[in-house]
């Protein structure tokens, strides 16, 4: 799988939160609601784990267990298949938040570029 520019995934952030703000002041709505909270929640969960060094699986293991408890307190709890709905919820956005993470951990992966003492260009 291609793993996407760390610098688009935070063009793409903006602009979604943006246009989300945009919309929702001409709507005459609060400028930021739950859909712009939960994806600058992804985006910073994401970010600030693409530092961790672990394991993924780890990762995958944290990000379901924090995310079936997101939804069992914002969701609304019926009986046994509302679980079924969290669970499969809850293992999109631990893909999602993977994805991410991914992404942005991939700068860390790169060798870094020495300059070599000799090289006058500049």
């Amino acid at each position: 799988m291609k793993v996407v520019s760390p610098k688009y995934l935070t063009y793409f952030l903006i602009i979604f939160v943006g246009l989300g703000i945009i919309l929702n002041l001409v709507e005459h709505e609060p400028a930021i609601q739950d859909t712009q909270y939960g994806m600058l929640g992804i985006y910073g969960l994401a970010y600030v784990t693409s530092y961790l060094r672990m394991p993924r699986l780890n990762f995958y293991v944290i990000y379901f267990v924090l995310w079936m408890v997101v939804m069992r307190q914002t969701g609304s709890y019926y009986d046994w298949t509302s679980w079924i709905v969290f669970a499969f919820v809850a293992a999109f956005m631990t893909w999602v938040t993977d994805l991410i993470r991914t992404s942005y951990a991939s700068r860390y992966d790169q060798p870094k570029k020495h300059k070599h003492p000799d090289d006058k260009t500049q």
